[in-house]
């Protein structure tokens, strides 16, 4: 039975791909490729949203697929496998249009924090939006110490990210770079404080501080440079 496996890569791999079958009996394989001679206008995959610092990016080469079967022969250009694709989630996904609290409800999405409000500011809200779930979820991870991909698989985890200064022609793509990541619903806490229970700390790497709250430290590292000047 021919596989159609293409079919997927189509819907969400791909940029512009045909399906070609190969030989007429049973055993003939799907090929993956784009045919320069189609009037068929190309499938444009849709931008995909970084988890280290939000930003939708976009993932291109030539369409041609190595895993739905062998690359046929273009005429005026060399057909390269396209290189490895994030898992990461499209832009422009149902989870964005949430608000704070039907995200935290909603498996599927994530709640991302402002680094400035979380550690300094008074604002009125650190929510800085609503994402969806990268499209390796992993319900496993420890979201104390993750990096950005890792935060971004599980629902239990909330991302914190900074702001940093708009790149020329960035627009509305502006980068906010990922701090750290912590348990949702949870603070990371103060760089700070008199700790008075037994809890031991997170062994921090450099740059970064305990979190402390309540007198006991809550697991998280804080970036030192997210801690409020000292008074």
């Amino acid at each position: 039975m021919r596989s159609l496996a293409c079919l997927a890569l189509v819907a969400g791999l791909c940029s512009g791909c045909t399906l070609f079958f190969t030989g007429g009996d049973d055993n003939g394989d799907d090929v993956c490729a784009l045919a320069e001679d189609s009037a068929e206008p190309a499938i444009a995959q849709a931008p995909l949203r970084d988890p280290g610092d939000l930003t939708c990016d976009s993932f291109g080469g030539y369409p041609c697929n190595a895993e739905c079967g062998p690359c046929p022969a273009a005429t005026g250009a060399a057909i390269a496998p396209i290189p490895p694709i994030p898992s990461w989630n499209y832009c422009g996904h149902s989870c964005e249009q949430l608000g704070e609290t039907a995200c935290a409800a909603d498996p599927g999405c994530r709640v991302v924090k402002d680094a400035a409000c979380t550690f300094g500011l008074n604002c009125f809200t650190d929510f800085v939006g609503c994402f969806p779930l990268d499209t390796s979820p992993d319900a496993t991870v420890a979201c104390h110490g993750a990096d950005a991909w890792d935060c971004s698989r599980s629902a239990a985890c909330t991302a914190i990210h900074s702001y940093s200064a708009c790149p020329a022609g960035s627009g509305d793509n502006c980068p906010r770079p990922f701090e750290l990541c912590v348990p949702e619903g949870t603070h990371p806490g103060s760089c700070t404080g008199a700790v008075t229970c037994d809890r031991l700390p997170p062994t921090c790497p450099t740059g970064t501080t305990p979190g402390i709250s309540g007198g006991c430290y809550t697991g998280a590292c804080i970036p030192r440079d997210l801690c409020p000047p000292s008074t």
